[in-house]
């Protein structure tokens, strides 16, 4: 398996509270150009979209993405995602219990665990899981948003309350299969027209990526946009010379990174 992935500052941010995990590696706002990386047989792959009306959204996003960077090699059944999320969402309001200033932080997160067996989709909130395949994208997340709500409107995250809350980790398993998963924040699907996303995620890793980017950024690239794009082990192979040599992601860090 191959993925690509990025995370970019919007236009309106001054910071960017996204984070990208590909197993043990963060991705943050440093890697605003695309990151290719070659993938073994299992992989964790996750967006994390901290929130940006809440305090320290940047500071929340970074907590949970390398929570689930850390145990990423205990990610092969259901229980295992469930028990991962939720240890980050402890996680942050254990953080916030020893800093106030930090209260009320918060995040959204989706992503997968893809084995040869199958895959495991999991999200929390408005960022996204999609498949797609012979021509066709299909949401596979659940979005936690109220019907009729705003953009950002989220009915439950990771953290963003002030007293400990649980969340409802939305899950649900796909069989192996051939084509693409795309993980994005909602800074790349919120405004990008479904058509648009579909039209290009099966082009070569590459282009894909940077057609991804141009249809965010030609919608405003307001927002943080950050996702990850994976090709599955029956995806068909791109032409030789293709795309750009493997760039491995920084290892995981407890601290926000800087612009």
């Amino acid at each position: 398996m191959r993925v690509i992935a990025l995370t970019r500052r919007g236009t309106d941010r001054t910071e960017n509270q996204d984070r990208v995990v590909i197993d043990g590696a963060v991705l943050a706002s440093g890697h605003s150009e695309p990151v290719v990386q070659e993938i073994g047989p299992h992989v964790l792959l996750a967006v994390v979209d901290g929130m940006g009306g809440h305090s320290a959204g940047g500071v929340a996003a970074a907590i949970v993405a390398d929570v689930i960077a850390s145990g990423h090699q205990r990610t092969t059944t259901t229980a295992d995602i469930e028990a991962l999320v939720t240890a980050a969402n402890d996680k942050l309001y254990a953080m916030m219990a020893r800093v106030p200033s930090l209260s009320g932080m918060g995040a959204t997160i989706a992503g997968l665990a893809a084995t040869q067996e199958g895959l495991i989709i999991f999200n929390v909130g408005d960022a996204r899981v999609y498949l797609a395949d012979g021509g066709y994208l299909m949401l596979a997340s659940v979005d936690d948003r109220r019907p009729g709500a705003a953009r950002g409107a989220v009915t439950q995250s990771l953290g963003g309350l002030h007293s400990p809350t649980a969340v409802d980790v939305h899950i649900t398993c796909e069989p192996a299969g051939t084509g693409r998963v795309l993980v994005a924040s909602d800074g790349l699907t919120a405004r990008t027209p479904h058509e648009a996303l579909a039209s290009v995620v099966s082009s070569p890793l590459e282009e894909a990526a940077d057609a991804l980017l141009g249809a965010a950024l030609a919608a405003g690239g307001t927002d943080d946009i950050s996702f990850g794009l994976l090709a599955l082990s029956g995806d068909p192979p791109e032409a030789p010379g293709a795309g750009s040599a493997a760039t491995t992601p920084r290892p995981a860090t407890g601290e926000p990174a800087g612009e």
